[in-house]
């Protein structure tokens, strides 16, 4: 079948999120729609277990722990189930809205029924699959060792690549004792974290065992089947001992009064080690995994309250910057990481100029009535899909823009109007998504989805064509458009695609 384009609508909507499904929530996630039209293609396949989600629950509805004690009480467990951290908060997250839960395809079938109403939104996680057990996940959060008079403050750190048996971890020179109070692998699955439904915890004086024991066997030769040693990578360690050592200093220039000795006593720490991306995603962007983010952020500032009570605040550095989001503060993991700052249980750091945004960013001016289009250079062999979001903003009271898509082969789309969803198929298959709906889930703007197949594919005929994509727009309202486009790629090569906008022309009209 030769290459055409198919155009349908969000009313139309694509199996499992029907239209009934799609009318009950406020705002879609664009990404949802795109992994549901091309089957999960991209993402390792259409998930058979359950898959992670972020949810920001109705203004002036349910709370995340309301919410999960009526998951409990009505036994929905089978098809949506939320851990301990959200069933049993501490009581400076009683009220907070912002939740993840872990749910089966059958939730999408309750979301205009039992589900009806009470969300604002939600994203999937999908480059994740969780591997949670709900019936065999019983047990409170509270099972961490109480240390009361440990201190005021903890540092938290999540990363996608943490080692508590690192020397800067270290309370004592013999490196047998490690500041982690506790440490959450999200990624075993071996022995499910009670409480947290995944990955496992170990507690301090089972990390110290292990450091004793490695010490004590170091010119041993270790026997098949060992203990698990995590890795880390080269600037986490670093970053985490800056984080833990800079509350201290900033106590010494408080003044004469504190005691030098004290004041170099690194704080105690909490860890989490970030669930990895599936194989097909390792090395691109990709979506931001909002639920194991706002879990990590959560199970340190439960933790830091469990163990040095309620009044220890949490200092997060968090490693899981992105170049997707509108990036004002309106995304969903952002609003949740907001609002449990606003609690004042902890603070958190996220990560800046870990990429040179020349290199994955474009911005464009469109004039009433004018068209304009950004290039977009796709290079050959990338192993994972290209994704790229153009965020609208107009002088008007919102945007009315259309958006064209240009392959390389010269095919180009019609016209895509709001709630329009454009598939460039080839023998059947989708090669390019258009994904237009607006405002949606991933943040307060208006958000165009353009994602494309991998240009390199097991499969022969199913990969995108490298080179020039033409991404159009055409501002159809009588006052400026300004759009700006982030675009996420395989990390792997050694140069990043370059979004390179062209000038504006006359609309015609």
């Amino acid at each position: 079948m030769s290459p055409h384009w198919e155009i349908g609508t969000a009313s139309v909507g694509f199996e499992p999120i029907a239209p009934q499904a799609l009318a009950s929530v406020a705002r879609i996630d664009p990404y949802s729609v795109w992994a549901n039209a091309t089957h999960y293609r991209d993402l390792g396949g259409t998930p058979r277990g359950r898959i992670p989600i972020a949810i920001e629950m109705k203004q002036g509805g349910d709370t995340a722990q309301q919410f999960a004690r009526t998951i409990e009480r009505n036994g929905w467990q089978d098809w949506i189930w939320m851990s301990a951290l959200y069933r049993d908060p501490p009581a400076a997250l009683e009220a907070t809205r912002f939740c993840t839960a872990h749910v089966t395809r059958e939730f999408y079938a309750h979301l205009n029924t039992d589900l009806a109403g009470r969300f604002e939104r939600f994203t999937e996680a999908l480059v994740i699959t969780s591997h949670v057990d709900a019936r065999a996940d019983r047990v409170p959060a509270g099972h961490a060792p109480m240390r009361e008079g440990l201190g005021s403050a903890i540092v938290g750190v999540c990363d996608e690549d943490i080692a508590f048996t690192h020397a800067r971890f270290s309370e004592d020179a013999a490196g047998t004792r490690t500041r982690f109070q506790c440490f959450w692998n999200q990624n075993d699955a071996v022995e499910p974290a009670a409480g947290l439904g995944y990955g496992s915890e170990l507690l301090k004086h089972q990390m110290d065992a292990l450091l004793n024991d490695a010490r004590l066997h170091a010119e041993t030769p270790h026997p098949a089947g060992g203990a698990r040693i995590y890795g880390f990578a080269h600037d986490g360690p670093a970053v985490a001992e800056l984080a833990g050592r800079y509350p201290s200093r900033a106590l010494r220039r408080a003044g004469p009064a504190n005691n030098d000795a004290d004041q170099e006593t690194p704080l105690p720490m909490i860890g989490v080690q970030l669930k990895r991306r599936c194989r097909t995603m390792r090395h691109a962007f990709g979506p931001c995994p909002d639920a194991e983010v706002l879990d990590a952020v959560r199970y340190v500032v439960q933790r830091a309250q469990d163990i040095g009570g309620a009044a220890c605040h949490a200092l997060v550095s968090l490693n899981a910057g992105h170049v997707a989001w509108q990036q004002d503060g309106s995304s969903l993991i952002e609003s949740a990481l907001d609002e449990l700052m606003d609690t004042g249980a902890c603070s958190v750091v996220l990560p800046s100029g870990n990429l040179d945004l020349s290199h994955c960013r474009g911005a464009l001016t469109i004039a009433e009535h004018a068209e304009a289009e950004l290039h977009w250079p796709v290079r050959a062999h990338f192993a994972s899909p290209s994704l790229a979001e153009i965020w609208c903003a107009s002088d008007a009271d919102a945007p009315d823009v259309d958006v064209q898509i240009v392959p390389p082969d010269g095919i180009a789309s019609a016209w895509l109007t709001l709630g329009d969803i454009g598939t460039y198929t080839r023998g059947g298959d989708a090669i390019c998504t258009v994904v237009h709906l607006g405002r949606g889930a991933r943040g307060a703007g208006h958000m165009i989805l353009v994602a494309l197949a991998p240009t390199a594919a097991r499969s022969g005929m199913r990969r995108a064509a490298a080179g020039e994509w033409l991404i159009r727009l055409r501002n159809n309202a009588r006052a400026k458009l300004t759009a700006y486009a982030w675009m996420q790629c395989d990390e792997s090569s050694d140069e990043t695609p370059l979004v390179v906008p062209s000038h504006s022309r006359d609309g015609g009209k």
